[in-house]
């Protein structure tokens, strides 16, 4: 991702058409997205934002009616952002192996530090209940997306069939959570972690018991 291009601008009018509105309300989230990855969740705040979109503070309230729902608009794209990474990874990979191989890459060895940029968003988060929900909703639909991409890997023969995909998903998101807040909060072993995680996400999948059985 280039934090460096020249600001974006955008016009404010006073009608704003539907159109216009969400794409401009689109920019100015990436705007904030690319701020955290650069400086930190810590860094987010309007001033920031508005240096990068080109704006001024008081038109994000053409868009957002509080500077809290723009926070928490930009942490549903953080975690959209990081599914979008991960299922990449799975659906461009020829093998689970390889699959697997690239999400932990992606999870513990990143330059652009996703996974503490979400922990501390999350962490610093308001217990908005509504807001909570928001997460609730997007945490069951991204682990619908990737038990669909582990239900396609099974049908290729690359999971054992006895494998409970809903109870793997979860085991290996919360596991993910767990281990990248290891590395990257607590700044244990990056390379050690990521191979905790290759070795558990392939036990949880039984694929060393279906490798090994394969060898009889």
């Amino acid at each position: 991702m280039n934090i460096h291009n020249p600001p974006m601008q955008i016009q404010i009018m006073p009608r704003i058409n539907p159109e216009y509105r969400e794409d401009a309300k689109k920019k100015i989230i990436e705007a904030a997205v690319d701020v955290a990855l650069d400086g930190g969740w810590g860094s987010v705040t309007l001033e920031a934002i508005a240096q990068k979109v080109g704006v001024t503070k008081g038109a994000f309230y053409s868009y957002f009616p509080s500077s809290m729902a723009l926070m928490q608009d930009v942490i549903i794209a953080m975690i959209r952002r990081i599914r979008d990474h991960v299922l990449a990874c799975v659906s461009g990979a020829d093998d689970i192996h390889t699959a697997l191989e690239r999400i932990a890459d992606f999870i513990f060895l990143q330059p652009k530090p996703f996974i503490l940029i979400f922990i501390q968003a999350i962490s610093s988060a308001p217990k908005d209940p509504a807001f909570l929900q928001r997460i609730s909703d997007l945490f069951d639909e991204n682990s619908a997306l990737i038990m669909n991409e582990l239900a396609r890997a099974r049908e290729n023969g690359q999971v054992p069939a006895e494998v409970d995909l809903r109870e793997a998903t979860r085991a290996i998101y919360c596991m993910t959570i767990g281990l990248g807040l290891a590395a990257h909060v607590l700044q244990k072993d990056r390379n050690e972690l990521r191979q905790t995680w290759l070795t558990s996400a392939e036990r949880i999948l039984l694929l060393d018991r279906w490798e090994q059985k394969g060898r009889r």
